[in-house]
C-alpha cells in the first residue's frame, strides 16, 4: 500500500444529497471494505471557478482524498472515475516518501 493524493473535480449543478452520493461511491472505490484510521482522508474544496470551461461548466465541485492504495489497483480506479458521468476531472498522484 502507498500513499497517494487523488482530486477530483465534480460537476457543480449536483443537488447535495446526489453530491454525497458521488463522494461515497469514490471512496468505497478508493479505499474498499472497512475503512482503516487514515486509510482514507476526504478534503473538500467546495465550488470553486475553473480555470477553462470543463463541458461548458464555469465552475465545479472539489474533492482531495488522501488514501493508502495498492499500486495495481490505480488503473482501475482510474478507468472507474473515467466513466462516472458526475466527474469532470481527476488526477492521481503519488505522495513521496
Amino acid at each position: 500500500m502507498r500513499d497517494y493524493e487523488v482530486t477530483v473535480v465534480i460537476q457543480p449543478q449536483l443537488e447535495e444529497a446526489e453530491r454525497t452520493q458521488v463522494i461515497e461511491r469514490l471512496s468505497d472505490l478508493l479505499v474498499p471494505g472497512s475503512k482503516e484510521d487514515g486509510a482514507l482522508k476526504a478534503n473538500h474544496w467546495g465550488v470553486r471557478q475553473l480555470a477553462y470551461p470543463i463541458k461548458k461548466f464555469q465552475e465545479a465541485y472539489y474533492v482531495l482524498f488522501e488514501a493508502k492504495i495498492d499500486p495495481t489497483r490505480v488503473k482501475d480506479i482510474e478507468r472507474s472515475m473515467q466513466y462516472n458521468e458526475d466527474v469532470l476531472r481527476y488526477l492521481v498522484v503519488r505522495k513521496d516518501e
